[in-house]
């Protein structure tokens, strides 16, 4: 591929198959919630739930004229979000590096089709992809830890100061939303991701003190908290109480994911007990054009008394959409 030898980007065809299955050792997951919910990239559990077809899914082929092997990667992305996800990518070894950056480019290109804002991956922040995926124009938007926590008998389930969010929650949901996650990070942190019914947690007074948004999978449970730093309840105890709180867990193994904006979720995780895996950056690649406006809420204490007025992006127009 550096030496423009590669022909084309071409799409993932049956005759593809016995390649991946000699080379499935390679297999490297970029998405998170779907590795933890649904299993590894192409294994049963994974095909059989992920067949959705509204969304958008390409997985493309890159094959160099002076290399005999393969690199493969997969895109999708939902209607309901604005960003695109890479799903996985397979690099043998020997592969040239420049050939992962003509594949990542290519399927930048294909989520530009589709009228997608942003392009993310999530990476481990000691993988050898860096290089490439800096060379792609990919950047680190935030730091994040998945810890596993234990997995509670289904007879102790308790609910406690959690319950399931209804309607009348998501004013309250979305003010909290705005004050902890950072206007930049927002357009690729939903408010939600509508995959089902979260929980919520008020205080004593009323007052919304944590929400939490919840991916179910056939292989697990994966958790987002966003919880007020300055709760009524201590931290580490509202953790403890959201893993029990989880409704129909079926011995399903419960990870809870922290962000870097929330340091204090990453330390009330590590306090119950947690097992923590790699830290990983969520890795961006913007398709719009930068603008700064005033920031709708601001929260000093988050903020370290610097408020960031910086803001969500601005997509570049569509052709398609607009003819």
């Amino acid at each position: 591929c550096g030496d423009c030898s590669i022909k084309s980007i071409d799409p993932f065809l049956w005759y593809d198959w016995p390649f991946v299955f000699r080379h499935r050792r390679f297999l490297q997951s970029l998405d998170n919630i779907c590795l933890l919910t649904r299993g590894a990239p192409l294994s049963w559990t994974s095909l059989l739930t992920a067949i959705r077809p509204m969304d958008h899914v390409f997985t493309g082929v890159c094959q160099s004229e002076d290399h005999p092997g393969k690199l493969i990667g997969q895109i999708h992305q939902s209607p309901s979000n604005s960003s695109a996800q890479i799903n996985y990518l397979l690099q043998p070894d020997g592969s040239d590096p420049a050939d992962l950056v003509f594949l990542l480019e290519g399927l930048i290109k294909q989520a530009g089709h589709w009228g997608a804002k942003q392009v993310t991956a999530d990476l481990d922040l000691d993988s050898d992809l860096f290089p490439q995926f800096r060379r792609a124009g990919f950047s680190v938007l935030a730091k994040q830890r998945v810890f596993r926590c234990k997995v509670p008998d289904e007879s102790t389930q308790d609910q406690g100061v959690w319950r399931i969010w209804a309607s009348g929650d998501i004013p309250v949901m979305r003010r909290l939303y705005l004050t902890l996650v950072p206007p930049l990070i927002q357009p690729v942190e939903p408010l939600t991701r509508r995959e089902m019914l979260g929980l919520v947690s008020y205080d004593q007074k009323g007052s919304l003190q944590a929400y939490a948004d919840l991916v179910y999978g056939p292989v697990g449970v994966w958790v987002l908290p966003l919880i007020h730093p300055q709760t009524e309840t201590p931290i580490d105890v509202l953790l403890a109480e959201l893993v029990h709180s989880l409704p129909e867990r079926n011995g399903r193994p419960i990870y809870i994911t922290a962000r870097s904006y929330q340091p204090w979720v990453e330390s009330g995780l590590e306090a119950i007990g947690g097992e923590p895996g790699p830290e990983q950056g969520i890795m961006i690649h913007y398709m719009a054009l930068q603008q700064r406006v005033e920031a709708e809420f601001q929260f000093a204490p988050v903020e370290n008394g610097k408020p960031e007025p910086t803001v969500p992006y601005s997509p570049i127009r569509n052709q398609n959409t607009e003819s």
